[in-house]
Order: C-alpha cells, then sequence, then structure tokens
C-alpha cells in the first residue's frame, strides 16, 4: 500500500471529528515522505525547504493551538453575527420610518435591505454554528 492510499485510508477512517485531530499527523507524514523523495533524488534545497516547513508543523501544528484557534474562530463569528443583529435592527428601524412617512419607494428599498440583511444574519448565525461544533469536535 503506498502512502497516498494509506493517508486516504487514515482520513476517510477518522471520521469528521477524528478529522481535525488527524490533521497534524498527515501534515507531518505528507512532509516526511516529501522530504524522502527529494533526499533520494539529491534535491538539497528542497530538502532544507521541507523540513522548514516540518519544524513549523510540529511546532504550531498541537491540539492546544488548534483549539485556540477554533476559540478564536468562534468569537470572530460571534461578532459577525452580533453586527448582523445590529444592520437587520437598523434596517427594521429605516423601514418602520419609511412606512410611517408613508413613503411608497422607501419602503420598497428599505423592505429589499431587510431581507438582504436577515439573509447575512442567517449566513452568520449558520457560519458560527459550524464554528461552535469545529470547537466542540476538539474539546
Amino acid at each position: 500500500m503506498n502512502m497516498k492510499s494509506s493517508l486516504l485510508i487514515l482520513v476517510l477512517g477518522t471520521g469528521f471529528s477524528g478529522m481535525a485531530l488527524a490533521d497534524c499527523e498527515i501534515k507531518i507524514s505528507v512532509l516526511e515522505a516529501k522530504i524522502a523523495t527529494a533526499q533520494a533524488h539529491g534535491n538539497t534545497a528542497k530538502v532544507a525547504g521541507l523540513q522548514k516547513s516540518l519544524a513549523q508543523v510540529k511546532a504550531n501544528c498541537t491540539d492546544d493551538a488548534k483549539l485556540v484557534r477554533a476559540q478564536e474562530k468562534v468569537a470572530k463569528q460571534e461578532a459577525k453575527v452580533a453586527k448582523a443583529q445590529a444592520e437587520v435592527a437598523e434596517a427594521q428601524a429605516d423601514l418602520s420610518a419609511a412606512q410611517a412617512a408613508g413613503n411608497s419607494k422607501k419602503i420598497a428599498k428599505y423592505q429589499k435591505k431587510l431581507l438582504e440583511e436577515q439573509a447575512d444574519l442567517k449566513e452568520a448565525r449558520a457560519d458560527l454554528a459550524k464554528a461552535k461544533a469545529e470547537l466542540a469536535a476538539l474539546s
């Protein structure tokens, strides 16, 4: 069985939550295989570059680092949801003002804007749910 087949089996066999944990091991395995190939072909410059990459992956690709990145992603998505909620509220206020004034052009404009802002909010909430699921898989 070759390296690609082994990696494919590893990835497919780990399931969704295990993929996050296997990610570092996969990156390391791939880099080690590339280093071996470069060494076999006498490509010292490529070996040096790949070894530098491998050292960076080993230093930065830890479960703790992944957990911190996942927490940061959740915080970022929470901020996006809060901003989207504020924009929805603003669009609703604009629509209410246009309705109170009886301005049909502005009513149509703000109805459209409100629908767009609500769609953005829905997307932001979905992204937040995904980020929280990824964080939960690491915890």
